[in-house]
């Protein structure tokens, strides 16, 4: 595979695949970290031939403030030989389609710089320039790790020419010039310039012929109509200041946009062939079979098969491949959090997203598993059963997540699919995606299902808040965090004016699933959506760490009282919770389990780490024993649920941690088998 080419190239040498290049620019003259800014960079005598154009349009855009301001970002830098051919080329496509049935407007309608509007000029600096600082050495992955300050990933690909690995960004533009380094980011050279130009994410998919078949399916449900959303502008507080979680007023920061974005996993047609689907009505016929017949006339209702089987397939939040499970994904430029430190050695990564169809997928990279294709790859409801209960599901579990780059490998005909939309991304998928509630209750999702708060809020994805890196080092808080304001997240309700909750980026120093942690203070009440998890009855957790600063909060479920309030302060070895560290002899461990559940409490998990700990090696969640599950209830699951959480104390700025849950089938809780302790 050409990935693995390149992240051998990589370790030889950064340079291996930016040896050939036909701008006229030094390429021995290397930056590193002087006192040169991004700006000072392309003004420089020996550049400025080669950038004027681009500096004249950050100017026009009055961006170039932040070229020359402390920071760390990277610019994607076209010559000026590269935007002549843009313009050029962006002007022959509108002028080619204006007077047909679909013209393709594209911002641009003169070949000629001085031409260029204001608003076009914003829109080109903002898709070449990314708040956060990428070498080469980082581009391993299919995306870019951050968004552009257009709010959109970039796809990163790599093609073998001339005995070269090659960097394209958006399979357009190749960098001709890698790893300038400069005081406040890095400068990549291309020798094409990156298009602003998008459809929404059905046009997206609608380019590709061979999505014909998901295509048909998508334009009789409408769905193309459905997912037109791209941005709510009565969102307003982006740049108003916000509380910090240590109740430090005017420090903190709301989510600066609420964009409105969709992922779609697709499959090619040569997957239905594949299963004997050769057309759309064969389609239809083959999800009335999974979905049954219910207004088989209205392809828009909600019951219909087709629409069924279509909105299992999107989820109402953009997920770039790098970020459907938490595995080398670029935050921090590896600063604040290390992932290799924050997980165990070889524990599988994974993620539940609730999907337009309201049932829930999970998506798995196995990184147990020896299988090196398996454990390399992300994976779509993964089969627990080397048998699946209903036979038929064997074609529709453990479905594979093309990345980018191998799906272009894949076939000729995909050379030149990219799934980057303005609204969204699509993914590629090996097999027909198909939901059975007894075999995703009773096979795939028969397990102990961990959802970080964060999954729950699809906007915190969708806006790059989760995961998002922190702010430079002395501003706003000094935590890369954000207060969720009211109306903002629609699986989250603020019940009262007094309650803040916050979203903190992950960070090395503690101890949480995925890194990362909710926190809430004020006289806070407040509630969130459960996953539509299958029908069935399951026991309810949540996990949090304890200390001093905590409160005392009471639980609820649909707002029905759930046991007593919990004291947050107090750590799992108070009697009033009985922890006792794991010892050789493993019958007294889960005695101590036993007891600890006879208090409605639980040990953390084995499969992250508790970074608090000192000593040699890893040590686990398990081992550090401020680092609780608490059992809320045991309840029957079928249709909508909330649980709210409410502070019962009036002790003064303690604060609310919530960090995930959990949902696990009563038959996994009551088996003569103990639960695994990962």
């Amino acid at each position: 595979m050409l990935k693995s080419i390149f992240k051998a190239a990589l370790v030889a040498s950064a340079f291996a695949m930016v040896t050939s290049c036909s701008e006229e620019i030094d390429k021995g003259n290397r930056y590193t970290f002087t006192k040169e800014t991004i700006a000072d960079f392309l003004e420089n005598d020996e550049n400025i031939d080669n950038f004027s154009s681009l500096i004249k349009i950050y100017k026009q855009a009055n961006m170039m403030g932040i070229l020359q301001t402390y920071g760390n970002y990277t610019m994607f830098a076209p010559t000026n030989d590269a935007i002549d051919r843009y313009l050029f080329e962006q002007d022959s496509i509108w002028n080619a389609t204006k007077n047909t049935d679909k013209p393709k407007w594209t911002g641009i309608t003169s070949p000629y710089l001085e031409d260029l509007s204001d608003s076009m000029a914003i829109e080109f600096a903002r898709t070449h320039l990314v708040p956060m600082a990428f070498e080469l050495a980082e581009m391993s992955s299919d995306v870019l790790g951050s968004q552009n300050y257009n709010n959109r990933y970039l796809n990163i690909s790599y093609r073998v020419e001339n005995e070269n690995v090659e960097i394209y960004i958006n399979n357009q533009a190749r960098i001709s010039l890698g790893d300038q380094l400069l005081e406040n980011g890095v400068v990549h050279v291309l020798d094409n310039a990156i298009s602003s130009a998008a459809d929404m994410i059905c046009a997206q998919l609608q380019k590709y012929e061979y999505f014909s078949i998901f295509n048909e399916a998508i334009k009789k449900t409408q769905y193309e109509d459905k997912l037109q959303g791209y941005k709510d502008n009565s969102y307003d507080l982006g740049l108003t200041p916000a509380m910090c979680h240590m109740n430090v007023a005017g420090k903190g920061r709301y989510p600066h946009t609420k964009y409105i974005k969709y992922t779609i996993f697709a499959e090619p047609d040569s997957v239905f062939y594949s299963r004997g689907i050769n057309d759309f009505a064969d389609l239809e016929e083959y999800a009335q079979k999974w979905y049954g017949t219910e207004d088989a006339d209205d392809y828009t209702s909600p019951k219909n098969a087709v629409n069924k089987f279509i909105s299992y397939h999107i989820l109402d939040r953009e997920v770039v491949y790098d970020k459907l499970v938490m595995f080398e994904n670029a935050m921090h430029n590896n600063k604040d959090f290390k992932q290799d430190i924050a997980f165990m050695d070889n524990m599988d990564r994974y993620d539940y997203f609730g999907t337009m169809y309201n049932k829930l997928l999970k998506v798995l990279m196995p990184l147990s598993n020896s299988d090196k294709e398996k454990s390399s790859n992300i994976w779509i409801n993964p089969s627990r059963r080397t048998i699946p209960g209903n036979m038929d599901m064997r074609y529709h579990l453990d479905i594979k997540i093309y990345r980018l780059t191998e799906f272009n490998e894949l076939n000729d005909l995909y050379a030149d699919f990219s799934g980057n939309s303005l609204n969204g991304t699509i993914h590629p998928i090996n097999k027909i995606l198909i939901y059975n509630e007894e075999e995703m209750h009773g096979n795939v999702l028969n397990e102990r299902m961990r959802f970080d708060f964060g999954t729950l809020l699809p906007e915190l994805t969708t806006n790059n808040v989760r995961y998002a890196p922190w702010p430079n080092a002395g501003t706003l808080c000094g935590h890369g965090e954000y207060e969720i304001p009211d109306g903002y997240a629609k699986n989250l309700k603020i019940l009262n004016g007094d309650t803040h909750v916050f979203y903190t980026s992950p960070y090395t120093w503690g101890c949480n699933y995925l890194g990362d942690e909710f926190l809430a203070i004020g006289k806070y009440d407040f509630a969130y959506k459960l996953p539509p998890v299958p029908a069935g009855t399951y026991e309810l957790r949540v996990g949090y760490t304890a200390n001093g600063m905590r409160s005392i909060t009471q639980f609820y479920v649909d707002n029905k009282i759930c046991g007593i309030p919990v004291d947050l302060r107090i750590g799992a070895t108070d009697a009033r919770i009985g922890y006792k560290a794991d010892v050789a002899d493993d019958n007294e461990n889960e005695e101590n389990d036993r007891v600890m559940r006879n208090h409605g409490y639980m040990k953390a998990g084995n499969s992250f780490t508790s970074q608090w700990q000192s000593g040699d090696g890893k040590k686990t969640a398990r081992s550090y024993s401020n680092a609780i599950r608490k059992i809320i209830t045991t309840m029957r699951f079928e249709g909508e649920h909330w649980i709210r959480i409410k502070k019962v104390d009036d002790i003064p700025n303690s604060q609310m941690n919530h960090d995930y849950i959990e949902i696990v089938p009563t038959s996994i809780v009551n088996s003569y088998i103990p639960e695994d302790r990962l």
